[in-house]
């Protein structure tokens, strides 16, 4: 099961106890789950969909718990495009029929409204219905029930509501930023507007809001979790640079301390492995050098994995490591300039 679907499966377990939230969430879902079909005689009916078994016997629970009346369940196959070609999916057909309260419904809902005598039917969310904070998360509890989704959080954070009407999807975005630093964006996708959040602080507040308390734990122990391990290959990124730094610095130095030395003494240096060789022939080169500079070069040499401040501590007295990158700049400037 996807992390999404446990989001859902948390969410439909949820009982709201209050009447407000219990109608909020019925409209929410019913906004975007719920069609109207003509009846005759002026009745309508309502037909809400979805492919989640959970969701489904939870609203089915819900309505007949606030209107007091009989809501009836049907099980097709699902006509998602595709669906076909992989693994099989039931499709949950809730109805309510006029003698079901299905005009009531719809009224209370905001879905039908009335307008110079005359009903029609609306797009966006009905704002009488998510004055108080509850209600608005009620509401958009529902809506994520019927309509939202998100990737797992192990491989990104994008949590997103699909909806098939322009308004409704101006009016969740702006139900969600009325919520304290929390926002949301729109995009067109095909035919439908997605209301999207892409901030893993975001998307770990608005599961919060709806009520996921065990899916956001969840969430922030992988956030944690990846920020930790994200933390470590920086570090661990950074530390390898600045080894290669320190090394292409010492090869550099080096360089230069070889060239300074065999200019002097007027021959490559000696490739064999007498110590006295190699002793005479660094003490020849580098005798014209300063002090401080011989100093230097001298432990380069005798230690070229070691960091400017290593060399700086190794000296007599010890010197700061900005100290030390002026005296190597000295002999980078000698090397290349081959004067004394």
């Amino acid at each position: 099961m996807s992390f999404s679907q446990d989001v859902k499966g948390e969410l439909a377990r949820l009982e709201p106890k209050k009447k407000c939230c219990m109608l909020a969430e019925i409209a929410g879902f019913l906004r975007v789950s719920g069609s109207v079909k003509l009846l005759g005689g002026g009745n309508f009916g309502i037909v809400a969909t979805t492919e989640n078994a959970a969701t489904a016997r939870h609203f089915k629970v819900l309505i007949e718990s606030y209107f007091r009346n009989k809501v009836s369940m049907e099980i097709g196959e699902s006509q998602r495009p595709g669906s076909r070609n992989r693994r099989v999916r039931n499709r949950y057909y809730l109805n309510i029929g006029a003698e079901e309260k299905s005009m009531q419904i719809l009224r209370e809902t905001g879905m039908m409204l009335i307008r110079e005598g005359d009903d029609y039917f609306s797009d966006g969310i009905y704002q009488p219905i998510v004055k108080s904070k509850c209600d608005k998360r009620a509401y958009m509890r529902g809506m994520f029930l019927s309509c939202g989704t998100m990737s797992d959080p192990k491989k990104s954070y994008h949590m997103e509501f699909v909806l098939d009407k322009e308004q409704s999807a101006n009016d969740l975005k702006k139900l969600i930023g009325s919520f304290d630093d929390l926002s949301a964006g729109i995009t067109k996708r095909g035919e439908n507007y997605v209301v999207y959040l892409k901030r893993a602080a975001y998307i770990s507040d608005m599961l919060g809001i709806m009520g996921a308390g065990e899916a956001m734990l969840d969430f922030e122990g992988i956030r944690v979790n990846k920020n930790m391990h994200g933390e470590v290959r920086r570090m661990m990124n950074c530390d390898s640079a600045n080894v290669d730094r320190t090394v292409a610095a010492a090869e550099e130095q080096i360089s230069w301390i070889r060239q300074i030395i065999e200019d002097e003494i007027g021959h490559p240096m000696s490739t064999d492995s007498d110590p006295e060789t190699v002793m005479r022939e660094r003490n020849e080169g580098l005798r014209f050098l300063e002090q401080p500079l011989r100093d230097v070069a001298r432990i380069r040499l005798e230690r070229p994995e070691a960091s400017l401040s290593e060399i700086g501590e190794m000296l007599d007295p010890p010197v700061g490591k900005a100290a030390v990158s002026k005296r190597f700049a000295k002999i980078g400037k000698l090397a290349k300039e081959g004067v004394r």
